[in-house]
């Protein structure tokens, strides 16, 4: 107990440590420093990459930067953002404290080559290094991009009290209609400058391709019963036993298969079972090419194919950190043809498969706004 007193005391002095740094930074103005914390999967960098993206368009001369802890870099390379990687501290194998302390140079030298007005941080919680910038910048605007819906074992009072600490922080919404269940219940929101957005997603309906392309690119014959099936990267649980049966039990039923390997797997398997695999970045630009999907229950997973209209069976993932996937897939079954099945079984999967074919597997049109969209403009009001 002593010894994590006075852990937390030091840590808390080099956080508020002193630097001449910060006293003579000058920021730049219309310069936006995108920090999306990312390990396992591409929720918090592909959520940064749909708002810096209707940024650009709100403010077509403002410069955009990336500094990332994901493996996806090239990905923000192509879509046309510089970007500055920080491996993430289990592939370097270092413990907190010296995996913050190269956070948090490499942050000050980032802030030093680009000058931003403004950070905008997308993370599950805030790093010592960030906290320690933070401290120091005094001039640097700091945006909190902050999913909600954690489980229950985590401690929200505790990753609240670091509101305070931001310019504004944005909750990007679940799919549940009951407005308590889909942002973060903050006593005083304006005393923080809490916003609530939208479910954010990095495509909007118009950016898919047609039916007949997407299924021509992906060699998919007309009129034939297709599946697309993403259970994730596999970095954090292995999906590919799983993975194996889903697949299986579609061929069975004469249902094509493509396969969605992420682009940040770090183990994948060739699987032989599929009729086709993409390794693309977005996937979701294919959706109409396929009847239904069989996904995990990530942010983006559910939410894209929620607001893009593509039905499907959910199965997620229960060895998240902190991320409820088990609520947010039991959410989404109000908005459509949309299963859900928590651990596979055959009979589970038929039965849900059969629903979603009885259904007719129709593609909705999602009315809500693209909350990418209002999250732009709030950093952009916030760094005027």
């Amino acid at each position: 107990m002593e010894k994590l007193l006075v852990s937390s005391i030091l840590k808390n002095i080099w956080i508020r440590t002193p630097s001449f740094k910060g006293a003579f930074f000058k920021p730049k103005k219309k310069t936006y420093l995108f920090l999306p914390i990312n390990g396992a999967g591409l929720g918090h960098l592909t959520r940064s990459l749909a708002v810096a993206r209707r940024l650009r368009v709100e403010q077509p001369d403002c410069e955009i930067v990336f500094l990332t802890t994901s493996i996806g870099v090239a990905l923000v390379h192509k879509e046309g953002f510089q970007c500055h990687h920080i491996p993430p501290s289990k592939l370097l194998d270092a413990d907190a404290i010296t995996w913050n302390k190269l956070f948090y140079r490499s942050l000050v030298n980032v802030l030093s080559i680009h000058r931003p007005q403004c950070l905008v941080f997308d993370g599950t919680t805030p790093y010592l290094g960030l906290r320690r910038v933070m401290n120091i910048y005094p001039k640097l605007k700091c945006v909190w991009i902050k999913r909600g819906l954690y489980k229950e074992s985590v401690n929200q009072d505790k990753i609240k009290a670091f509101f305070s600490e931001f310019s504004m922080v944005l909750s990007p919404g679940e799919l549940a209609k009951e407005a308590d269940a889909r942002v973060d219940k903050v006593a005083d929101k304006k005393r923080f400058s809490v916003h609530d957005v939208n479910p954010i997603s990095l495509l909007d309906s118009g950016d898919l391709l047609d039916r007949d392309l997407a299924r021509d690119i992906l060699r998919i014959p007309k009129g034939k019963l297709c599946a697309y099936v993403q259970l994730g990267a596999g970095n954090i649980n292995g999906i590919y036993d799983v993975q194996q049966k889903v697949i299986d039990d579609l061929r069975a039923k004469d249902i094509l298969v493509v396969l969605g390997q992420s682009p940040i797997a770090l183990n994948t398997k060739p699987d032989l079972r599929a009729d086709s695999v993409i390794v693309d970045y977005p996937n979701s630009k294919y959706f109409r090419a396929f009847d239904f999907a069989v996904l995990a229950g990530g942010y983006n997973s559910v939410c894209e194919a929620v607001t893009l209209g593509l039905p499907a069976l959910f199965i997620p993932n229960a060895e998240t950190g902190a991320d409820d996937q088990l609520k947010r897939v039991r959410q989404a079954l109000d908005f459509g043809p949309y299963e859900v099945m928590i651990e596979y079984s055959q009979d589970v999967f038929d039965l849900a498969v059969n629903r979603l074919l009885e259904n007719g597997c129709q593609h909705r049109n999602f009315t809500i706004t693209n909350g990418a969209v209002a999250a732009a403009s709030l950093i952009a009001q916030c760094s005027a």
